[in-house]
């Protein structure tokens, strides 16, 4: 049976979350819903279950030798920044060591042992927006050329 990953239902998993918030430095504080005062965390205790077929279970230290040598860069705004925390907070779960701190619009999950990065840029727009002298902002919906230097050399952008 073919498996669609985009048709399923969330279940319910005791065994989740894969990674605790309170440990990852990735999280900033608008995305920390406990620290936010949130008093339940059963919503924290869901995955995704496609129709068709069983997903392994996310297994950090496998994605990171995939990754091996590799750049990954989740290019966007708020919703890319969510999944790349997520994504950084599991990683890190086997590589403590790798945090590297923002910096400007760029934030890294570097680890050396494995020669990998799964950073975020900040995009909120995928095209180009310009700011004239006189304040106006422009958006050049045809072209993405200064954003598009940071991603020379990459090997995987996710676009949201």
């Amino acid at each position: 049976m073919h498996c669609n990953l985009s048709s399923g239902t969330w279940v319910h998993d005791p065994t989740y979350p894969l990674y605790n918030y309170d440990q990852c430095p990735y999280i900033t504080n608008e995305y920390n819903c406990r620290a936010n005062g949130r008093p339940d965390s059963d919503y924290e205790k869901w995955r995704w279950q496609p129709n068709g077929c069983i997903l392994p279970r996310f297994d950090a230290g496998r994605l990171l030798g995939r990754l091996k040598g590799k750049r990954l860069i989740f290019v966007g705004d708020s919703v890319s920044l969510d999944q790349f925390q997520s994504m950084a907070c599991l990683l890190h779960t086997i590589a403590p060591d790798a945090f590297i701190p923002s910096r400007s619009m760029l934030t890294t999950f570097r680890s050396a042992e494995y020669n990998a990065s799964v950073e975020f840029f900040w995009a909120p727009f995928l095209v180009q927006l310009e700011t004239t002298e006189q304040g106006k902002k422009i958006l050049h919906v045809d072209g993405i050329e200064k954003n598009e230097i940071r991603w020379k050399g990459v090997d995987l952008l996710v676009f949201e």
